[in-house]
């Protein structure tokens, strides 16, 4: 399943605040967002910024059982998890993604910190008809993009790391432009700060194909219908 050119995405961690409110998250969200990240619960999200690490130490559930109350794919869903939880049950977080109707699992620390896992994800996701799909920076080598492009990823997902609430300086702009080029028609999503339709707008303009909002649903998501108008908020940045 393809992912909506230019489109928006949603983040929500599982069973965040509790199992009913993430069920009726997702299931307003998937209305008004092109697709969903849903977050795999750890003891250690060391990648995320800190209002979603409270959302995983919040969870009512944790790790697969968390992921595992909800029947993805109204929308494309990928799930997000670390692959240190599961450096040796890759095939089974494969198999409960595809189960679920997820299609496919990032994992923001296998090229930083577990490299040579690299070949091993993409076969488990190929084993269960799921998509690799790779998380980068605007530091992760040149020539490390060009093998991610070989595997035909779902898409790219470019961390932004800027701080929520804060206009984008000119330097993220060229970022994306330079990956932009990089990845040539793979799918560039961008995340992290994305919080107002300017925002979307600059991101867009400046070669992502779409945005992940997160951080800024946090507070909203005990209320589908505050979620949902926030989300069409965004979609005004939209071309």
């Amino acid at each position: 399943m393809e992912i909506r050119k230019p489109g928006i995405g949603a983040y929500v961690t599982a069973t965040y605040p509790n199992k009913n409110d993430f069920l009726n998250a997702i299931r307003c969200l998937s209305e008004v967002s092109d697709f969903l990240e849903v977050g795999i619960p750890t003891n250690n999200p060391k990648y995320d910024g800190p209002v979603i690490r409270k959302t995983h130490f919040a969870s009512e559930l944790k790790g697969l059982d968390a992921v595992n109350v909800a029947k993805y794919g109204k929308v494309p869903t990928i799930l997000m998890g670390y692959v240190e939880d599961y450096v040796n049950n890759l095939e089974l977080v494969a198999k409960v993604a595809s189960e679920a109707g997820a299609s496919s699992v990032l994992f923001p620390d296998l090229l930083f910190e577990h490299l040579d896992k690299l070949e091993e994800y993409v076969m488990a996701m190929r084993n269960h008809s799921l998509r690799p799909t790779f998380f980068i920076s605007s530091n992760t080598p040149h020539r490390l993009v060009n093998v991610l492009v070989r595997y035909e990823p779902l898409f790219i997902y470019l961390g932004l790391y800027a701080a929520t609430g804060i206009k984008l300086p000119l330097y993220i702009e060229r970022n994306i432009k330079e990956v932009r080029k990089l990845v040539d028609n793979i799918t560039l999503i961008a995340g992290f700060a994305i919080n107002t339709p300017e925002m979307v707008k600059l991101v867009i303009g400046a070669g992502a194909d779409a945005v992940v909002v997160g951080t800024a649903l946090v507070d909203k998501l005990a209320n589908p219908m505050a979620c949902a108008e926030f989300m069409l908020s965004l979609r005004g940045g939209l071309p």
